[in-house]
């Protein structure tokens, strides 16, 4: 098995603790419907959570070659679902996924990376939770000071803080604390288009000191909608309702 050195510099961390991994997954909505549904677990390590998993249509995707070989020896009847493969390369359409969950202790390394796939398959994720550092599930959630991949993600879907997990149930101990975050798909939203929304939010916070006046001023939006109050506001003022109306306001080309 890895050493604790070897696994700290794959951002590799894994929870002890069973009755913690037993809370994550019955966080998920399946397990409160009794049905069985499409899951995706990434990054199961020793398949603390998996165990838990059984009861789902499930696929299991691990990039770690060392951690297949012995998920596959201890989930037997999961062998042929069980990917080695980088998850963020991973696309859902070549397994006919258009409606599944994502659950995983997810690496802190690629925190941010998992949730840009989130909005990369946006219309296929139900439902999302999370192991994440408690400052990024914070910010995740967070209603205040917020971010642009914040206001990304809360466009299209629910946040919720479930509890923080401490440092010590991990192994390798990591030094920080972690947070568990459930992210849900909101109902129509179809008529956001994300490239709109994801070029005014990156031009607003690449200069969130000016007003939107300035920052966005190289944006072509609808006839005299410049002229609304709201361009006199600089991004910290701005909610993720005013980003998205921002954006229904930008003239496609």
């Amino acid at each position: 098995m890895k050493s604790a050195k070897t696994a700290k510099n794959l951002g590799q961390i894994f929870l002890r603790d069973n009755n913690i991994a037993k809370k994550i997954v019955n966080a998920l909505y399946y397990k409160k419907t009794k049905k069985s549904i499409n899951v995706i677990e990434v990054g199961p390590g020793k398949g603390i959570l998996t165990q838990y998993l059984l009861d789902s249509n499930l696929l299991i995707i691990e990039i770690d070659s060392l951690y297949v070989n012995l998920l596959r020896k201890k989930f037997p009847n999961l062998k042929k679902r069980i990917l080695n493969v980088d998850f963020l390369k991973f696309n859902p359409l070549d397994f006919n996924l258009t409606n599944f969950i994502i659950i995983g202790n997810f690496p802190y390394s690629i925190s941010s990376q998992i949730l840009f796939y989130i909005l990369k398959y946006k219309d296929f994720i139900s439902e999302c939770i999370g192991m994440f550092p408690k400052k990024i599930g914070e910010r995740i959630v967070n209603k205040k000071n917020l971010s642009g991949l914040t206001i990304l993600i809360k466009s299209y879907f629910k946040t919720k803080y479930l509890f923080t997990v401490n440092n010590s149930v991990f192994s390798p101990k990591p030094k920080i604390k972690s947070a568990v975050i459930k992210i849900i798909k909101r109902e129509n939203k179809k008529n956001i288009n994300y490239s709109i929304l994801h070029k005014v939010v990156k031009t607003a916070f690449n200069q969130r000191r000016k007003k939107l006046k300035n920052s966005l001023k190289y944006i072509l939006f609808q006839k005299n909608f410049r002229n609304n109050p709201i361009f006199q506001k600089r991004v910290e003022q701005l909610s993720v309702k005013d980003f998205t109306y921002i954006s229904r306001k930008v003239i496609r080309k």
